[in-house]
């Protein structure tokens, strides 16, 4: 089935914005103003982001740079 939609680019963009904006801003406050679960996968979410982007550094975009992922391509 060609041009199927999955959803995984706008996932991964979405989870980097969501980490990018944790780590700019803190967001001290997140626990009182939601719940402290909700908190706590918010923090999970950015030790994820560290973990994907320490394995490659573009996720899910083709690349030239070390690290490199399943979809780069590393210059000979």
């Amino acid at each position: 089935m060609a041009g199927s939609r999955t959803g995984t680019p706008s996932i991964i963009k979405l989870a980097r914005k969501i980490c990018k904006l944790k780590n700019l801003l803190g967001a001290s406050n997140l626990a009182a103003s939601t719940t402290p679960e909700f908190a706590a996968a918010v923090a999970a979410l950015v030790v994820a982001c560290a973990a994907f982007e320490a394995l490659d550094d573009f996720p899910a975009e083709i690349d030239t740079s070390s690290p490199y992922g399943p979809e780069d391509l590393p210059l000979p």
